[in-house]
């Protein structure tokens, strides 16, 4: 009996033995992937309308937010590791402190987008064992976001057709009142 438990144990031993350089083999090769750079794969850079732009002036998160995004995209893994953290609270600090004049539900549902992925990339930097990829699709993801909720910005100053039309009528009518003093009134 005691034979067959120390052969059990020794296999055991040896089985473990041999399971540790492949685990530190791909260890290195994760460590490779992380310093790697970011390749974002979108080359859509969205501006926001000067509308847009003025309303946000003064809102700090969403500096701050824009500032992070631009340093992400320049990323390697490893500044994506340790940026994490402060991006994930970045974004909980851009949905907390959302203007009044921005308060719509279509802003509210990008920031909560934004929230989610922060938080996915945040959990994903915080694993035993990190997978590269994975973490460069959710930062990439994250910047795909930002840019759509800067979409969402611009579309609540875009002019609806109703608006539009009225814009037509007004100029219309200043032109008729110019070009109606500046003639003589009809002989009949």
């Amino acid at each position: 009996m005691k034979k067959i438990l120390f052969l059990f144990s020794a296999l055991i031993l040896i089985s473990c033995r041999e399971e540790a350089p492949q685990n530190t083999g791909s260890n290195s090769a994760g460590k490779a992937a992380f310093s790697e750079e970011l390749q974002v794969t979108t080359n859509r850079r969205v501006e926001l309308l000067p509308e847009a732009r003025a309303e946000v002036s003064e809102w700090l998160a969403y500096a701050t937010a824009q500032n992070e995004m631009q340093n992400l995209r320049n990323s390697t893994g490893h500044d994506i590791l340790e940026s994490s953290n402060s991006i994930m609270q970045i974004m909980e600090s851009l949905k907390e402190s959302t203007p009044d004049t921005l308060q719509t539900p279509a802003v509210q549902s990008r920031t909560n987008v934004l929230v989610t992925k922060a938080k996915i990339l945040h959990q994903l930097s915080n694993k035993k064992q990190k997978d590269a990829e994975e973490i460069f699709e959710v930062a990439n993801d994250l910047i795909v976001e930002f840019d759509n909720f800067k979409l969402q910005l611009n579309e609540l100053f875009l002019k609806t057709p109703v608006d539009f039309e009225q814009e037509l009528d007004e100029e219309f009518e200043e032109s008729l009142e110019s070009t109606s003093s500046d003639t003589l009134p009809l002989l009949r």
